[in-house]
């Protein structure tokens, strides 16, 4: 997502991408299928050597506060950060670690894989959701150096990402459990069944945080037919033997159930299998 991101950019802007290993190269990749060419240096946390203006964290959620803390040094109040991670949690926890920054964060249906090391294959267009997690990031700033093309503004980023996360705890711990594409889920009555009765509970935390939004087995059963196709990202993780970000989803999930005193053994069920496979 962050070489997507680098994309929005006018070719003159100057583009720095914070790598765990910086190439003497730098960071130059091809977008298909609009065939833009992205250059940018390419360097590692600890060579920087001034404040950083604009940052977009672009890692797995995981990932995400051990990156920005790597950078700590060189933000500012004037510093404004924008957060793409999946799920939810992260961005608490790095609201809370670095109340003095400019903090945004991005519910994103963009769909991109990388098909090799330089090329990006920007495969869905989707829509850029972006607002404050806190109440020094302000639409006017960001609007100085963020195309307004790129994105749509929401007060209540808050309500957006938790729809998102929603259909992520429906659709991708299943995908990862029956080893299927998105669009199994709906055909497969089990499967389905199954889906409806993860849903329930998400529903039942949704409606005690007094989220007014649809049923999360309507809006992942609309994800399923028009994704029916893809397989997940954190069934591609899965398949890829890497760490997925299942924390951040049933986990984070079954963390406000915990404190609302609402029962998930469902989702409770899902997670354990899940973190002991």
């Amino acid at each position: 997502m962050g070489s997507l991101w680098a994309s929005y950019f006018h070719p003159k802007q100057s583009l720095h991408f914070i790598q765990r290993q910086a190439s003497a190269e730098g960071y130059v990749f091809d977008i298909l299928p609009s065939n833009i060419k992205i250059h940018g240096s390419s360097t590692q946390a600890q060579d920087i050597r001034r404040p950083i203006e604009y940052l977009i964290v672009a890692t797995k959620a995981y990932d995400a506060l051990e990156a920005i803390s790597s950078v700590s040094q060189h933000l500012t109040s004037n510093s404004q950060v924008i957060l793409l991670q999946n799920g939810l949690g992260s961005q608490q926890a790095i609201s809370e670690a670095f109340p003095n920054i400019k903090l945004y964060g991005c519910s994103s249906t963009e769909g991109a894989y990388k098909k090799n090391a330089h090329t990006l294959v920007h495969a869905g267009k989707g829509t850029n959701s972006i607002g404050p997690l806190n109440h020094q990031a302000k639409l006017t700033d960001l609007t100085s150096w963020l195309p307004d093309s790129q994105f749509e503004w929401h007060d209540d980023i808050h309500l957006i990402m938790w729809r998102k996360f929603m259909i992520n705890c429906a659709i991708n711990p299943l995908t990862v459990l029956y080893d299927c594409q998105n669009g199994e889920l709906i055909n497969q009555d089990e499967y389905l069944a199954h889906m409806q009765r993860i849903c329930i509970e998400i529903d039942a935390v949704t409606q005690r945080l007094h989220y007014p939004l649809a049923s999360a087995f309507d809006l992942a059963k609309q994800v399923c037919v028009l994704t029916s196709n893809n397989f997940s990202s954190m069934l591609q993780d899965k398949r890829n033997s890497q760490r997925t970000e299942i924390h951040f989803m049933t986990g984070y999930l079954l963390e406000q159930a915990k404190k609302l005193d609402i029962p998930c053994p469902e989702n409770q069920k899902l997670f354990q299998t899940l973190t002991a496979s």
